[in-house]
């Protein structure tokens, strides 16, 4: 009996951890920030986070003005390549500064601030984006409620539409702190409207320490940029300094845990559709932490429905294949490389357009922030090679196949077929196509090809090949196209 308990015990043990993910998100989520050091990182856990699909982001006063915060987060998608999430800053209430504005001022969430002037309020952001989504949405706040309730004195209506608020607020029972405090108005209106809420809190309003060693943890998880970003921008002035005299706590990351690991929390109920969820944190700093660590880490396999680990070991590759496998994972992650080789086998041989499909697939994701299967895919390279090649890289890159109706070879003239593509994402639209000196160059390569061997040699295949594993490995998809 112990014997066949053994054995069942190892069968469920694999079951669970060989399951394959769906690759779709749990849900659908708008953040409203105010841009304070907990807000950063809790944007970066939930950009990182698979079962999360972040819609748009809203921007709050508090830690800064509205239009500061709007600038900080547009640097920080920039950083990560998500520049199609939109972003709109929400209107000033003119509450008193912060002490320590000046200090959420100098945080450096992104290297290029941008310039441009928001094409949208706030208010105007989160009626178009939550009237659009068939699905309903989570809300995310972790500011004041300002915007959520400017959006609700213009549509009632979305209420019917937001399946709940997750506010992080750090006093529940009397309602206070500094999210409350900026905006009390809009978040007692907010409060009676009968949204279903969450309200996350620390049961003693101190929470959880942000320590160096915490961070040297987050440091340790290279294969997360969003960890890697924290860890950066917290190991310079000026928030070392708050560390050191450990200013820096665990506030607005409780939101993220509180729907990914609601069992950490004790559970209370302020009204019919208020709930109270606070945590008990001195018990709980170790729990706390590992699984923020957890989030960052993100299940093992998002995007395998067959393998539960890609292989990387050099033994499963052919000869020439192997020198780049370690480069191009470290490069350009491990998204890229599993589409560029199922994206090859399919393709029946190593091919340059088809390689730059791939990359092209992938830019786009990364643009939305989104899995495979999300997006619709126009391509222009037509149904004759080698520009047609395009296409195979562009299927498996986004799961945007013609099994799933999800991609559509536009009607182009002879002549005009040119490696491009409009990837469309929610009513939203972004067209990449190779810059005109990449292009050339392909094009001079592979004319040089053919002159030299002939147009189907076996030397003139390998010629095409060993260009191929080159631009595969050279060309980063972050350089290589332009955004129209």
């Amino acid at each position: 009996m112990r014997h066949k308990l053994f054995l069942l015990g190892i069968i469920l043990s694999l079951t669970l951890t060989a399951f394959a993910h769906s690759g779709k998100p749990r849900m659908y989520a708008i953040v409203d920030t105010d841009c304070a050091a907990d807000d950063l990182r809790t944007l970066c856990m939930l950009l990182g986070d698979h079962d999360i699909e972040i819609l748009a982001i809203t921007t709050s006063e508090g830690a800064l003005t509205p239009q500061q915060g709007y600038r900080k987060v547009k640097a920080l998608l920039n950083d990560f390549y998500h520049q199609g999430i939109p972003v709109a800053p929400g209107r000033e209430v003119h509450a008193p500064a912060p002490e320590w504005r000046h200090i959420a001022r100098a945080i450096p969430w992104g290297d290029s601030v941008p310039a441009d002037m928001p094409e949208l309020t706030a208010e105007e952001l989160l009626i178009r984006t939550i009237g659009n989504e068939k699905k309903p949405v989570t809300l995310i706040c972790l500011g004041a409620l300002t915007n959520i309730s400017d959006a609700l004195t213009t549509d009632p209506r979305l209420k019917e539409k937001i399946e709940r608020l997750v506010w992080y607020n750090s006093g529940a029972s009397p309602i206070s702190g500094i999210n409350y405090e900026t905006d009390p108005e809009a978040a007692r209106k907010v409060m009676d409207s009968g949204i279903n809420m969450l309200l996350v809190s620390s049961a003693d309003q101190a929470s959880a320490p942000v320590d160096r060693q915490f961070l040297t943890e987050l440091g340790y998880l290279q294969n997360s940029r969003y960890a890697q970003k924290v860890a950066e921008t917290h190991a310079i002035p000026p928030l070392r300094e708050l560390i050191r005299d450990e200013h820096l706590r665990i506030w607005d990351e409780l939101t993220v845990l509180a729907l990914n690991s609601p069992q950490l929390f004790n559970k209370d109920s302020l009204s019919p559709a208020i709930e109270w969820y606070s945590i008990d944190v001195p018990r709980k700093i170790r729990p706390i932490e590992q699984q923020i660590l957890a989030v960052y880490q993100g299940p093992e396999n998002t995007e395998g429905k067959v393998f539960y680990h890609f292989p990387l070991d050099e033994g499963y590759y052919i000869r020439d294949i192997m020198p780049i496998i370690g480069r191009a994972v470290q490069r350009y992650g491990l998204s890229e490389f599993r589409a560029a080789v199922l994206t090859n086998e399919l393709h029946g041989h190593l091919g340059i357009f088809a390689t730059v499909g791939v990359k092209m697939g992938i830019r786009a994701r990364e643009y939305f922030d989104i899995g495979v299967d999300d997006m619709h895919v126009t391509t222009y390279a037509g149904n004759r090679p080698p520009v047609s090649c395009l296409n195979d890289g562009l299927q498996v890159s986004t799961g945007g196949t013609l099994g799933h109706g999800l991609i559509t070879v536009a009607e182009v003239k002879a002549g005009d077929t040119r490696p491009e593509a409009t990837f469309t994402f929610k009513n939203k639209k972004v067209t990449l196509r190779l810059k005109p000196e990449y292009e050339r160059r392909v094009r001079e390569d592979l004319k040089k090809g053919v002159e030299t061997y002939g147009a189907d040699t076996e030397a003139n295949w390998q010629y095409v090949r060993a260009l191929a594993i080159q631009y595969w490995l050279d060309w980063d998809r972050h350089e290589i196209f332009d955004i129209l």
